[in-house]
């Protein structure tokens, strides 16, 4: 049962009381600014977040089960082991999130800024990613099977242990990254940029490549095998 309703979690937060595991399910909180609530571990299943601002809001462990996202400022935000799942964010305002160890499944995000975002340990599954720009992100362990990533921009990311496993990616560059023990096994790519960056330990097992450019990168160690390379550049 909800104790808050639209009016008393607005009066709630405005004067900064928390709002820590409290039961929202469902609640209209299109238009309301909620910059820097605490909603952590909170049930926001069905919550309707259309033009809502939740810049600088901690929501680490929160439930968002079928939220609707539309307009939704979530810059700064912190989400935390969360799930997000069947939702396209690409009408809200992503810049610097944090989404450490959460799980995206299905997630369409086009468009979109994504500088100095944290995604350390977070894992894209079936997502499609277009046209984004994730410059200086954190990309520590993070995980993207099976997904989508057309025309993004990953110069200077730490892709330490990170994984594009099954992936198709397509004019997106990796400029001044570095790319220790990352994996691209199984994956497509064409006309992919890898510039100046560190290569070490990189596997390419199974990676099918047309145009892969990586001019002026230090490599060690990569693991190529059963790879077909088209077109490569160094």
């Amino acid at each position: 049962m909800n104790i808050f309703d639209r009016d008393t979690l607005y009066d709630a937060i405005s004067v900064g009381t928390p709002v820590e595991g409290e039961y929202l399910k469902g609640l209209d909180l299109s238009g309301l600014d909620l910059g820097c609530a605490n909603l952590r571990g909170s049930d926001l299943t069905k919550t309707n977040l259309t033009c809502t601002n939740l810049q600088e809001s901690h929501m680490e462990r929160t439930k968002l089960d079928e939220v609707f996202f539309r307009n939704t400022n979530l810059s700064g935000s912190h989400l935390t082991e969360v799930t997000l799942k069947d939702v396209d964010l690409s009408s809200c305002v992503l810049s610097r999130i944090t989404l450490m160890n959460s799980h995206l499944i299905r997630v369409i995000i086009t468009d979109r800024d994504l500088q100095k975002a944290n995604l350390d340990g977070a894992t894209f599954l079936h997502c499609t990613l277009k046209n984004l720009d994730m410059s200086g992100s954190k990309l520590h362990k993070t995980k993207f099977l099976f997904c989508l990533l057309e025309n993004c921009v990953l110069n200077n990311c730490d892709l330490t242990e990170a994984s594009f496993g099954l992936s198709y990616l397509a004019r997106t560059t990796m400029n001044k990254s570095i790319l220790t023990l990352t994996s691209f096994a199984g994956s497509m790519v064409e006309e992919i940029q890898i510039r100046e960056s560190l290569l070490d330990r990189v596997d390419m097992t199974l990676l099918q490549a047309r145009t892969l450019d990586i001019t002026g990168s230090k490599q060690h160690g990569l693991i190529i095998e059963r790879a077909k390379v088209q077109g490569l550049i160094k």
